[in-house]
């Protein structure tokens, strides 16, 4: 009798401890439950973004390798890199579209159009190879707009590593068109070590120093 006494009470405690932790318990498996499915998702979304953001990537250096683009060809690359750019905002892949749209810019002469898509870029990018690049073509743009010395103010004051033998190639170029010969020699010099440094073969910066004369 005691025996049966005893499962009944266990009974009811199991009862009460129902009543007073069943709904919290059910919740946490659902919250559980709904943590990994969402974790799930979460990766499943991401990964079908990369996949996105790699496709239109290769379809735009595809586009973009080619010697000659079609008017057609020109603005499928227009809209790749701006798409690019507006639904994977923060990538590598969104940062070397806004490059390549800056170029079809220039190549368009849209120079301040090409200018302030490089400017966006450079304050927003978190890469500092990036903002090399970004900082050499603007100079490039500036030369081109026939802003001299701007350009030149702006490769000064630009920190460079990957990209310092265009820099200083450039440098030249402009201190050459400036008639400082001997300033441009010297950054031809600086850009020829700079490329030799990293393995990278320039025979025009023997042709533009011998152009200078002794």
């Amino acid at each position: 009798m005691s025996e049966l006494r005893t499962e009944e009470e266990q009974i009811e405690l199991m009862k009460r401890w129902w009543a007073d932790n069943g709904k919290s318990l059910i919740i946490g498996l659902v919250l559980a439950v709904a943590a990994v499915g969402g974790w799930k998702w979460w990766q499943a979304d991401q990964q079908a973004k990369a996949e996105a953001a790699s496709s239109a990537y290769e379809q735009l250096i595809d586009v973009m390798n080619k010697p000659e683009m079609t008017d057609e060809e020109r603005a499928t690359a227009k809209h790749l890199a701006v798409t690019l750019q507006e639904e994977h905002k923060g990538s590598l892949y969104a940062d070397y579209a806004a490059l390549f749209e800056a170029k079809l810019l220039v190549d368009g002469d849209q120079f301040d159009a090409a200018a302030a898509v490089l400017n966006k870029l450079n304050a927003e990018t978190e890469s500092a190879m990036i903002k090399e690049v970004a900082g050499v073509r603007q100079a490039q743009i500036l030369w081109q707009q026939g802003s001299n010395q701007q350009a030149l103010d702006l490769l000064k004051a630009l920190k460079t590593d990957a990209y310092k033998g265009n820099a200083e190639e450039l440098k030249g170029d402009i201190l050459t068109e400036m008639g400082d010969k001997e300033a441009a020699r010297t950054a031809y010099e600086s850009a020829k070590a700079a490329f030799a440094a990293s393995g990278v073969a320039r025979p025009v910066i023997d042709m533009k120093l011998a152009d200078l004369g002794a």
